[in-house]
């Protein structure tokens, strides 16, 4: 091979080696402005991370600041919910006092009143207005109770009440406050004072019953209002269910109630009667209703009084020295003695220990 081609050859190698390095060399820039933007973003992630960090340094501190106030708050509820306990315990013995207090103002005003059985049979005379003309006040059944008081006392162990047919026995037997009561063997010296009754309240309760007026409960609320107002005239204005002819009808939707006003005197009574009333809605369905009499209530004629128990005295201080009906017996004949003051005695009646006894006083009624 000659010169030339050898300086060629070496000339195209020496070009090939060029390019290599040209292209190594771009390479190296390009890694180094890589390397450079790497660097960047790695410092401005640094700076991110560095506020992240400040900002969840910040949040911490927040979230112990609030924390710690909560803790504070909590400590301050706990602390109040101890107090509210305290104040509910508290109030729950004031209740129980009170409702201790109540019960025993409840038996000591309490109206015990006990009624008969009676067969009574309403009629009316040939004589009277007929129905159909009678007047405004004959469209209410008018009732009046008296209720009359049974004042109570509670008798302790050691006493005792004696009751004399004439209260100028009990005047004289209280002018001697202390009595010797003759056993046989032995005596028992006893105290005598008056029985001082509670506070007793006697009143009327006047009751008018509307003959002509029922009210109504229960109604659904499946119609608008006019068309229930027109079912509820249609199914009470039936005879064949009981009613009859409607004058007018307070219907209330709210709160599912109505006045029914029939025509004529006493349809109202019958329909009150059956307790429970059918309303027609449509050809194939209906409902029941809860259908009662109108009545207005009125207290009348009260009034209260105490005083003391004219035939009857309280013996005191009686200690337990034999047998109850033993003992009962001895006072019985000691206060029927004249020489005693005493008198003809109505009943005695003794507690012995460990016992007590609630009695009940009536007002003397005189017969007629």
């Amino acid at each position: 091979m000659n010169l030339s081609a050898k300086l060629r050859k070496a000339k195209e190698e020496l070009e090939l080696w060029q390019r290599k390095i040209d292209k190594v060399e771009k390479n190296k820039s390009d890694l180094i402005c890589e390397k450079l933007d790497a660097d960047e973003r790695k410092k401005n992630a640094g700076s991110q991370l560095s506020k992240l960090n400040d900002k969840l340094e910040s949040l911490q501190r927040d979230f112990q600041k609030e924390e710690q106030s909560f803790k504070e708050k909590l400590i301050d509820k706990q602390r109040e919910g101890a107090k509210l306990k305290d104040q509910l315990l508290q109030l729950q013995n004031e209740l129980q006092s009170k409702q201790a207090d109540r019960d025993l103002l409840q038996s000591k005003f309490k109206i015990k009143v006990v009624l008969p059985e009676k067969n009574i049979k309403f009629a009316k005379f040939e004589e009277s207005v007929p129905t159909d003309k009678e007047g405004e006040e004959f469209l209410k059944i008018k009732c009046c109770y008296n209720i009359f008081p049974k004042v109570s006392l509670v008798l302790q162990n050691g006493q005792a009440l004696i009751t004399f047919e004439d209260e100028q026995v009990a005047n004289k037997i209280l002018k001697v406050t202390k009595h010797h009561i003759n056993l046989d063997p032995g005596k028992l010296d006893v105290k005598v004072q008056p029985v001082r009754l509670d506070t007793a309240r006697q009143f009327e309760v006047h009751i008018d019953i509307s003959r002509k007026m029922v009210k109504v409960s229960q109604i659904p609320d499946s119609l608008p209002e006019e068309r229930m107002r027109d079912k509820l005239e249609i199914s009470f204005s039936k005879p064949s269910l009981g009613g009859g002819e409607v004058e007018n009808i307070n219907y209330d939707s709210f709160s599912g109630t109505a006045l029914v006003i029939f025509v004529e005197k006493g349809i109202a009574q019958h329909v009150a009667e059956q307790k429970n009333y059918k309303i027609l809605l449509n050809e194939e369905t209906s409902c029941w209703v809860a259908v009662e009499s109108v009545k207005d209530y009125s207290l009348e004629k009260f009034q209260t009084f105490n005083g003391i128990c004219k035939r009857t005295v309280l013996l005191t201080d009686i200690k337990n020295a034999m047998e109850e009906e033993e003992l009962q017996d001895k006072l019985e004949i000691h206060f029927q003695k004249p020489s005693n003051h005493g008198g003809e005695v109505e009943s005695v009646q003794y507690v012995p220990k460990d016992k007590h006894l609630t009695v009940y006083f009536e007002e003397d009624r005189e017969e007629n």
